[in-house]
Order: structure tokens, then sequence, then C-alpha cells
């Protein structure tokens, strides 16, 4: 252990000593960022029912202004909590090193962007990058926010582009998300040595992965999304080297009211993790009483593997956990604070010694990623407790051929950490290619604890069935003209695929792209969604629709930057 302090402290200061070689490049506007140079920013997050925080470290939830409490509060001025923190973290082998940029309850990340235009990358700030927020009602006059949100729109922020001139401009566009309730937007970076931690929660303490993530959250008015708040990570490799054998990772430490009281589980259909009462009776500080309620996060957007042809969608690759270290349990399953490599096992699913999870009786047939992947209410699968078939745990430690150990057919309750990740062996993140993810998270009650995450998957599904998914990067190829193909198939029920392509435009940085809209209208001409609002590479491009919610008949959907617009009509056969 000592040597490997040695070996860290001096790839340390390998880092320090290069950052320092480079500072008289840097504009003199730009600030090499110091722990003192720039305070922890802590924001409220608004959705109708709830109340949390954003911070400019990477952390979701927790609240830290006068100690560090559960920050999700449903419903709102009730004082009762359901997540105490939670937060996006990256972990990969770069140049055969494991580097990992982690938010789970202090956060890696700190305000600013990445250089990647030299011989190596560094991580830069100013004072324009911080959270910012933005809600139905402001303006330029009573939201400094509102006013300066240009200064974002290069590094992602999103807008609704009034006027459908493919520009921002200010006094004209509407900043953040259309129609939402709220929308904070945050770019960071882990670019900065001094920001990765040993004791940062999970993991941690690595060198730099010089990860860029544009982080968009909001909420929306909609009616039935009232619980519901949205995270949005755009995650690009700016180092100059590729994240090989790369996991994504939302990592969540929910306490459901009493802290000492919960089980857990999964719905692999859904991409659904969630945190439920283990009885009836929620007891504790903060405590919801009688018939608890169910929080849980599921995943909209997730990694594509785009280094295999063709590409692949990675969807919810494990959903693990942890406790700490007062909880009953194998020491394979506990907290994995300041240990590396221990953190990046249980993000490819496993144990941190290595151990897998297997289904209760045991064996090697048993072993499974997605712990607790049954259906609490009717007890079908497995589930932590009764009802169930089977229920339970495996104590089993000892590394990757362990696959029987002593049995625990009902679980203690108690404080559960969850980790659901997207990601592979074979995944590969090559320099400046982007990857997203989107976690809503959310909250639902019903007429039990069981009820309630019967309750909470429904809610789940009708998410789903709201949200636009994802554009995905069909190839690297670089396309000589812009195009736009007929959607597929067609007539579709409900949901069909559009194709599109983006050429390498003179002009433009390379890895900052250009801004592209794809709208979809009804046959009066009306905008319904739009379905792509961002800067794009250039590349072929897919994004899939789902009309669920809208009446058979003629649509049409139109492609649109600076440069160029075509429109093309398609048939919603139902």
């Amino acid at each position: 252990m000592k040597s490997l302090t040695k070996l860290f402290l001096l790839l340390v200061t390998i880092s320090i000593i290069q950052s320092n070689s480079i500072s008289s490049s840097i504009p003199k506007n730009i600030i090499p960022y110091t722990n003192n140079l720039i305070p922890i920013q802590q924001v409220e997050f608004l959705a109708p029912n709830i109340r949390t925080w954003v911070y400019n470290t990477g952390i979701i939830n927790q609240d830290k202004r006068t100690a560090n409490t559960p920050g999700f509060e449903w419903p709102i001025n009730s004082g009762k909590f359901a997540v105490y923190t939670s937060g996006l973290c990256i972990a990969a082998m770069v140049g055969g090193q494991l580097r990992e940029a982690m938010a789970s309850y202090q956060g890696e990340y700190a305000p600013g962007y990445v250089n990647d235009t030299g011989n190596f990358p560094y991580a830069v700030t100013n004072s324009t990058f911080k959270v910012y927020k933005v809600k139905t009602g402001d303006n330029a006059n009573n939201n400094p926010d509102w006013a300066n949100w240009g200064l974002m729109v290069p590094f992602g922020a999103p807008y609704y582009d009034v006027n459908h001139n493919n520009i921002y401009d200010p006094q004209i566009d509407s900043p953040g998300v259309r129609g939402a309730y709220q929308t904070l937007f945050v770019c960071l970076t882990d670019g900065f040595p001094e920001e990765h931690k040993i004791g940062e929660g999970f993991g941690g303490g690595t060198l730099p992965i010089f990860a860029e993530v544009h982080m968009t959250a909001w909420s929306s008015g909609i009616p039935g999304l009232e619980d519901v708040q949205y995270l949005k990570y755009e995650i690009f490799n700016r180092s100059k080297q590729p994240w090989n054998s790369t996991y994504l990772s939302f990592v969540a430490d929910p306490d459901l009211g009493g802290v000492e009281d919960d089980y857990i589980g999964c719905d692999t259909n859904l991409r659904l993790v969630f945190d439920y009462n283990g009885d009836n009776m929620d007891t504790g500080n903060y405590s919801y009483g009688a018939n608890p309620p169910a929080v849980g996060f599921t995943l909209l957007d997730n990694a594509i593997n785009k280094s295999v042809n063709p590409p692949i969608d990675l969807k919810m690759s494990s959903f693990t956990y942890f406790t700490n270290t007062s909880t009953p349990g194998p020491a394979c399953e506990k907290d994995p604070n300041g240990e590396e490599a221990p953190a990046y096992y249980m993000m490819k699913g496993l144990k941190k010694d290595l151990t897998p999870w297997v289904i209760p009786p045991g064996g090697i047939n048993r072993v499974n990623k997605f712990c607790y992947s049954g259906d609490p209410e009717t007890g079908i699968g497995w589930n932590e407790g009764p009802p169930g078939n089977p229920t339970g745990s495996i104590q089993n430690c000892g590394g990757p051929n362990i696959y029987n150990g002593s049995g625990v057919y009902v679980n203690p309750v108690g404080d559960r950490r969850l980790i659901v990740s997207s990601g592979a062996e074979n995944f590969t993140v090559v320099p400046r290619e982007k990857q997203t993810m989107t976690i809503a998270q959310f909250i639902a009650r019903g007429s039990s604890n069981l009820n309630s995450v019967t309750k909470l998957k429904q809610k789940a599904q009708f998410i789903r069935n709201l949200y636009v998914i994802g554009i995905e990067k069909k190839s690297t190829n670089t396309p000589e003209s812009y195009k736009l193909y007929q959607n597929y198939p067609n007539p579709f029920n409900p949901t069909t695929k559009i194709r599109f392509e983006i050429p390498l435009l003179k002009g433009v940085p390379e890895g900052r792209g250009v801004s592209v809209k794809l709208i979809i209208y009804d046959i009066l001409g009306k905008e319904l969604t739009t379905l792509v609002n961002e800067q794009l590479n250039s590349g072929k491009y897919e994004v899939e629709w789902n009309a669920n919610n809208y009446p058979s008949g003629i649509y049409f959907y139109t492609l649109q930057t600076k440069s160029f617009s075509q429109t093309n009509k398609m048939v919603l056969l139902k």
C-alpha cells in the first residue's frame, strides 16, 4: 500500500509539473483552477413537488447549507427526504492506467472546460463558468443567468430557437429546455488534479481522465411529471488518448425517510433502479410513516459503443450496490471510499474484490449483474425479502470464482447505495467523442410500501413514453453534404427512425460542431416537438420518435442548420 501511495504522489507531481509548463500559453482571461479560486456553488433545483440541489462539483441532491443532510425533499416543505446524494461517475483504462472522474459525496469535477488543441490537454476556467438557472417568467431584467445564457450555448446549454435561424439570439431566443418548469446548466471538467480526492466517497483519487461534461437539469410542468426531475450529461473525451473498458455510472445514496430500513431493486426492461421501505412503516429521521413511497432512477439515454460496427446500445449493463461499514454483510459489499479499483469493479457489476453476485441458492449458473430484479409486490423473481422467489442473498467474497456462500434468505433492512452502469470491456471512447447519459429521478406513493414500487414502475413507463429517445451517431465517416433521409418504417406505429448527415464545415472549430435542429410538425404546420437541438460534429446520425401520444395522420419533420433546411413527410397509422 505504501508503494502505491508513493506512485500516486509521483504521478500527481508529474501532472502538476506538466500543468506549470503550459501556463505561459494560457490566454490571460483564463484562470488555471486551484482549490481556493472558486468556492463550491450550491443551487436550488425545483420540480413542482420536489426541492433538491445541484453543485458545481458534479454532486446532485445533497444539502450542504448548514450540514451534510439529505437534499431530495418530497413533498416540498414537508421536511421529509428520499435521497441523500448522487452523481455521475466515469472510469476507464487510459494508457494502461485506471482513471476515474467520480461524483458521489464530494465530487471531483469543477466548473470549466478542457483545452485540447495543443500537445496535451489542460483544464481551464473563468468567472463565466458556474451553474446557470432559468425558469418560466424570467427575462434579462430579472435574472442575470437568463441574460448571460449565450455564454454557455457554445458548450451545449439548451435553448428554444424562437426565430428558427439556428443561431442563439439574446433577447429573442428562450434559454433553457423548451416548456420546462426550470432549467439548470453547468459545464464541468475533472481535468483539475487538485479536485481528485482519495476520500471522494466512491473510489476517487486518480489522475484526471480529462472529461468535459455538459450537464443540463430540468423539470416539467406537464401533468403527471410533477414528481420528476431530469439530469442530462453530455460527456466528451477531451484527452489525447482513448478511454478503454469504459463504464459510465450513476451512483446514488437513497435515504428514503428513515435511513436504516430500506430495500432496493431494479427493472431491466424499464432500465429502472429503485429504493423502497422494507416494511409498511417508515421510522427514524424524516420518516414517511405508514405506506411510505418508493424513489427511483431510470436511464433514458445511455452509452452507445461506437467503436464496434454496427454500434451497440449498451443499455443498463449492471445494477449493484454497496453498504456503509456499519450495515451487516460481507466486507466485499462495503463502501469503496478511496478504493479506486474496487469502485471500478463495482461499476462493472461485480463486488469490490471481483466476486460475482449470485442469486440464491448460489452456483456458477446463478451469476447475475442485476441485483434484485424481481417485482416486490407480486413476488415474481429475485427480491430482498418476501414476497419473492427467490429472496435474500448469498454472502460470498473471495474473488472471481466464488459462486457459493452462506445464504441469507430474508435480507435485513439497512442503508443501501446504488450503482447503475452502462459500459463494457470492449467499450472505447475515442478522443473528442461524445456520449450521453440522461437520468430521470422521481418518486411515487401507493397504498403500501410494495404498491409504491408498482406505482413507481407505472410512472417510469409514463416518463419513457413522453421522453424522446436520444440522438445516436451511426458512423464516423465524413459526409460530403447535408442529407435528410425518409423515415423508416413509414407508415409507422408508434415509433419511427429518422437518419440525417452533417458534413464537415469550414470555419467550425473541431469538436464544437454546428447547431442542428430536427423538428416535428402536424399537418397544419403546428410545431409538436423538437427531437434534436444541439451542437453536432460531422457524421451520420439517427434519432427515434415515439408518437404514442399522437393520433393517426400525416406529419412533417424538418432538419435545420444555419445553411440548410429540408422537410419530409411521414404517416402515423395506428
